[in-house]
């Protein structure tokens, strides 16, 4: 099982591309931007495209509102990366829960048919729990009717990202300092240059910065 899990992968996918033997010209990336549909302008999709795009990988993007569970494993069996941007966490894992897509990314990256990579809330969903994004302002009316706030279960830890980036620092802060005490996993506070690498049951903190 193999995980990178970015804050902001165009700022981070120079080490992800050094942990892969494979040229990036070969990589064929899954990419997956849904978590971004309820927003007007996801800019960071596109960011994240671009950061594949000039490292020469192959992307194929694929919308999960209109395919199915067999279409997306067919998919997954096809590629070498599965890559998951950014947007809001609950709708991701609503649509996720929603169509038994869950299910095929957990067996699929445990049983390393694809290295799964995650900019932001892509990362976040990887958690045994997603409740602290309750206290997320923007995110709680994502979760309005969810009764499972569960997340994929491929790490046992928690990714709190963009923790200097200007945007989030004050609902991180309000998030982080009030409601902290009540969350059981650990937490990972991400800078923008940095990234989780996850292989088996082992992780490493990368960064950028020196």
């Amino acid at each position: 099982m193999k995980l990178f899990l970015a804050s902001s992968l165009d700022k981070t996918l120079p080490l992800l591309l050094k942990r892969i033997e494979k040229p990036a010209q070969e990589l064929k990336v899954l990419f997956i931007p849904n978590a971004a549909d309820p927003m007007e302008n996801a800019w960071w999709v596109d960011l994240d495209k671009k950061a594949f795009r000039n490292e020469g990988c192959q992307i194929a993007e694929i919308d999960l509102r209109k395919i199915s569970t067999e279409e997306l494993t067919k998919q997954i069996e096809n590629a070498d990366i599965l890559h998951v941007c950014g947007g809001s966490v609950f709708y991701l894992l609503s649509l996720l829960k929603e169509k038994g897509f869950d299910q095929v990314i957990i067996d699929s990256v445990r049983n390393n048919k694809i290295l799964y990579t995650g900019t932001s809330a892509g990362s976040i969903i990887c958690a045994s729990t997603a409740w602290l994004y309750l206290f997320d302002v923007e995110e709680a009316k994502f979760a309005e009717g969810m009764k499972d706030l569960s997340g994929l279960r491929l790490v046992n830890f928690l990714i709190i990202p963009h923790c200097e980036n200007p945007r989030f620092t004050e609902s991180n802060k309000n998030m982080i300092v009030e409601n902290l005490p009540k969350h059981s996993d650990p937490v990972f506070l991400l800078y923008d240059s940095q990234a989780v690498w996850v292989e088996d049951e082992k992780f490493e903190l990368l960064s950028n910065e020196l």
